[in-house]
């Protein structure tokens, strides 16, 4: 039961009065689980704890399982603060799955090794039923991949982060006029409105055929993202400005 998060005042901002409706069954049964993304894909919004304290009361008051995915929170920009969910407070913690995983910060997602925190106990004990062969088992390659990674990738993720946070505002100078993009506060994910640019609900497909830029498909993430498409900008400045200016070039006008 997807919840859109609403731009307000140029901001992203979560529907809290919706999540609460949804939750308590305004429009249907009432909701066993709460599924949370923070950092926010596509939008690159880092949620305040203000914001999860809400949605923590609103678990405990409806006793929900939280699964809070927090796999970009190694990629939160300077100036923001990452509030893992399950930190928000003891009982918070107590009903929550956070899954994480070396893929985005550190481009391990081909060795498939994720990591899942298990406060809530009912769900530890049925997952601990199945002796780890639940979804098969991790290859050692995997898991030592991840540890290097986490242990001795410091060095490595501050020089990415540092090559993030200037695409990030290479995108905002270099993009085509009319297209509305708030900057990200974590991510190298840029959320593109082209709705302006009238080039329908899926704008990814004219950038693919007059630009040969393949973006991600607005739509995808729901019926909100009409009109929208996703730009990953985890690359080299030269590979972000030759996509740039191909998008621009394709624009009418």
């Amino acid at each position: 039961r997807p919840v859109p998060i609403r731009r307000r005042d140029g901001d992203w901002h979560l529907d809290l009065d919706r999540i609460a409706d949804e939750v308590r069954g305004r429009h249907g049964a009432p909701c066993r689980a709460l599924f949370l993304v923070n950092p926010h894909n596509p939008t690159g919004r880092v949620f305040r704890r203000d914001e999860l304290e809400v949605l923590a009361e609103l678990a405990a008051e409806h006793d929900l399982l939280v699964i809070s995915d927090e796999a970009h929170a190694e990629l939160t920009y300077d100036g923001y603060r990452h509030i893992p969910f399950a930190a928000v407070s003891e009982e918070a913690a107590a009903r929550t799955v956070t899954i994480t995983s070396g893929s985005k910060a550190f481009n391990l997602a081909g060795v498939r090794c994720a990591v899942a925190h298990i406060g809530a106990k009912e769900v530890r004990d049925a997952v601990d039923a199945h002796r780890g062969m639940l979804f098969g088992q991790v290859s050692a390659l995997g898991v030592d991949a991840l540890r290097a990674a986490w242990t001795a990738g410091d060095p490595w993720l501050k020089t990415v982060r540092e090559l993030l946070a200037r695409n990030r505002l290479r995108v905002a100078e270099r993009l085509p006029e009319g297209v509305v993009y708030r900057l990200p506060e974590a991510t190298y994910l840029a959320w593109l409105d082209c709705r302006a640019l009238d080039l329908g609900d899926d704008p990814s497909a004219f950038f693919l055929e007059r630009a040969r830029v393949m973006l991600f498909r607005g739509p995808d993430f729901g019926p909100e993202g009409r009109g929208f498409a996703r730009l990953n900008f985890a690359t080299s400045p030269a590979v972000l400005d030759e996509m740039l200016d191909r998008m621009r070039a394709a624009v009418p006008g």
